[in-house]
């Protein structure tokens, strides 16, 4: 019986180490989603508003395909979508290794001009059967994102389904751009009490078992 405590005692030593290490690596990571949502959660409504591109599938592709606009790509371009040059880009132009050895990539004077072009770049035939969706079906158009080609993972559907409920992207794809920006802040309340979503349900899982 005495084994068994210690036993208890070291695993939850460990655990709580562990668990210090994600939980700071979780807030570093919230609030980084946080400042880049406040940044361009307009941009994306915008450009819903003019192409039909769900605010929630815009924003967590940027969150993915630029790390949260702190990636090497996104910060030498402005680049917050990955798209590559293609035969028919005219603007200019940032070689950067992806899949393979110095891949060209498009270059672009802000980030608000990145927004735009990506809505440009989904008008492209082949993404054609995306804008047959409701514009509030964020998993459909994550599963057609993928079926298109739009990216190499092949988990790439879940990553993005998964970035737009973790943080409740979701909701953006119910707002207009009037006003918005007044509503933001508490949408970002919302981000933040994801954090504790996550860790409190984890830990009533934990207690539950020893129960």
């Amino acid at each position: 019986m005495k084994e068994f405590f210690y036993f208890l005692f070291f695993f939850f030593i460990t655990f709580l180490l562990l668990y210090s290490k994600g939980e700071k690596k979780e807030e570093i990571e919230i609030q980084n989603v946080i400042k880049y949502v406040k940044k361009y959660a307009l941009f994306a409504v915008e450009e819903m508003e003019k192409s039909g591109i769900p605010a929630s599938i815009k924003l967590g592709q940027g969150i993915l395909e630029s790390s949260v606009g702190n990636s090497s790509l996104a910060k030498a371009t402005n680049n917050h979508f990955g798209i590559k040059c293609g035969k028919n880009w005219r603007g200019d132009v940032y070689y950067h290794d992806d899949d393979l050895p110095k891949e060209c990539f498009r270059k672009y004077n802000s980030v608000r001009e990145s927004f735009n072009d990506h809505s440009k770049f989904l008008k492209k035939p082949r993404y054609s059967e995306l804008f047959l969706l409701k514009k509030k079906d964020y998993q459909s158009w994550a599963i057609g994102l993928k079926k298109a080609g739009y990216a190499t993972s092949l988990n790439y559907d879940n990553r993005l389904i998964y970035q737009i409920e973790k943080y409740f992207l979701w909701k953006l794809d119910q707002e207009t751009s009037q006003g918005i920006e007044k509503k933001l802040d508490k949408f970002l309340i919302k981000i933040m009490s994801s954090r504790f979503t996550i860790f409190d349900s984890f830990f009533y899982k934990i207690f539950r078992f020893f129960m």
